[in-house]
């Protein structure tokens, strides 16, 4: 890929224009920045209290770190100013029993898992 003058200088995202988009219900998330070419989306997620994302697998690797609250799965919980890293192949369905903020870095998509 070649760069130009345009494509190294930095990029800001006043993340409060961006809108909210539904996701799950009680999980909303606001993309601050994608890039298809690396399969990298950038994101705020936002978890109403008890709201919960159906069991998944994630094909990459996703990193989030949470702001406020706590995100919780079947492996563990992650507080606010903790990080977790899933794994390509971790199949795990997170949530929030009392709502949570995360940012979230995803490096591809998810595989929903059928019961």
């Amino acid at each position: 890929m070649a760069f130009t003058e345009a494509s190294v200088r930095s990029l800001y995202v006043q993340a409060a224009s961006v809108p909210w988009q539904p996701l799950y219900p009680g999980v909303e998330i606001k993309t601050l920045h994608q890039d298809p070419n690396q399969n990298l989306h950038v994101m705020l997620m936002r978890y109403a209290p008890g709201a919960i994302i159906p069991q998944h697998r994630d094909t990459a690797v996703e990193h989030i770190f949470v702001l406020e609250g706590s995100v919780e799965d079947e492996y563990g919980a992650c507080t606010a100013g903790n990080y977790a890293l899933r794994s390509p192949g971790c199949v795990h369905s997170p949530g929030s029993q009392g709502g949570a903020l995360a940012l979230a870095i995803s490096y591809g998509p998810t595989e929903r898992i059928t019961p």
